[in-house]
């Protein structure tokens, strides 16, 4: 039964990875029980290029993705793109479902031009991630929408933090109802991982300008500085080119 199991999870890595132009990794989702949410989810994977670490895991009802990193150029783009996680669930539409976020709202646009430049352990970073935790762009077979994340309506789940030593780290975790799959009766997920280029212009987020190293008023730690021009600088000149990684999961089942 297993040997049949890895078989069809083979057969459906082949077809996803013949319609991709990238590479398609396979990754085993792990089984979330007890449950712990997302805290305990600890990325064990690692795309060398843009230094994100991601890990999965999985109940019967819900998907938890992690994501964590200290690359400047990745975070850069991150917070002035945001991030998008598309899923492709077996037997349906490729990438019929994804979730962009960071997003920032109109009214935080104009507050950003005067957040205190003194980061990370500024009230401004504190202001900048408050706004980016507020709403996700989710699309679906009826479109794309907004969805608040303020709220706890018992859905999508996502929420953006940096910690003292400059690694951002974003959650997610998505309901298999919303993406119309039943994880007892298939056990595979397409999902991607996209971060557009620096010169990319998404339409939702602000340009932000980050800095990682020397730091403002940090003592050598590390400094972020915001700014609402188009332009990046050539720190990020040479490393413009966007994120996309391909993921084939297998999700985890219980031993119920």
């Amino acid at each position: 039964m297993r040997s049949k199991k890895n078989g069809l999870f083979l057969l459906a890595l082949a077809v996803l990875a013949g319609c991709s132009s990238s590479k398609t990794i396979p990754y085993e989702s792990k089984w979330n029980a007890p449950f712990s949410y997302v805290d305990e989810i600890k990325p064990d994977q690692k795309d060398q290029e843009s230094r994100l670490a991601y890990g999965i895991i999985n109940d019967e009802h819900y998907l938890y993705l992690t994501m964590t990193t200290r690359d400047p150029s990745t975070i850069q783009k991150i917070l002035s793109s945001g991030l998008k996680v598309s899923f492709s669930p077996e037997g349906q539409k490729k990438e019929a479902y994804s979730l962009l976020f960071p997003v920032v709202m109109k009214e935080d646009r104009k507050a950003l031009k005067r957040l205190d430049t003194d980061l990370p352990n500024s009230l401004g970073l504190n202001l900048l991630m408050d706004s980016y935790n507020k709403e996700a762009v989710w699309k679906d077979k009826q479109g794309q929408r907004f969805i608040n994340l303020v709220e706890a309506d018992g859905s999508i789940k996502s929420h953006i933090s940096m910690d003292k030593n400059g690694e951002l780290t974003e959650q997610i975790a998505i309901p298999f109802s919303l993406i119309a799959m039943n994880p007892k009766e298939s056990s595979n997920l397409g999902i991607s991982i996209k971060i557009d280029g620096a010169s990319s212009q998404s339409g939702f987020s602000p340009r932000i300008g980050i800095g990682l190293g020397g730091g403002i008023g940090m003592g050598g730690g590390m400094g972020v500085g915001i700014g609402t021009g188009s332009g990046y600088g050539s720190r990020y000149g040479s490393n413009d080119r966007g994120v996309d990684i391909r993921l084939l999961v297998q999700l985890a089942r219980g031993n119920g």
